[in-house]
């Protein structure tokens, strides 16, 4: 089984990588958390949290970029259009 990053997760919803973060941060989003800090989310998971968000079981967060807290996801991979938030 391949996990998705949160990059893939970002480019597949069409919002941003903090938006992804703040999803697993807040717990509207199972991730699995590497080791080594890094997080993976497994597809089936995504798949199954998009249709609930479909059904209006649950709800998205807007793409706010005041998001607090350490960033749990990689740096932007390829395909996420390079948006540049609030420097680290």
């Amino acid at each position: 089984m391949s996990l998705l990053t949160c990059a893939q997760v970002a480019e597949d919803a069409a919002v941003s990588i903090k938006t992804v973060q703040r999803w697993v941060k807040t717990g509207e989003l199972p991730a699995i958390i590497l080791p080594g800090g890094r997080t993976r989310i497994d597809p089936a998971v995504w798949n199954a949290t998009l249709r609930r968000w479909a059904t209006g079981a649950g709800e998205a967060y807007d793409d706010l970029d005041n998001a607090s807290g350490p960033a749990q996801c990689d740096l932007p991979g390829p395909g996420t259009g390079g948006e540049s938030h609030a420097s680290r």
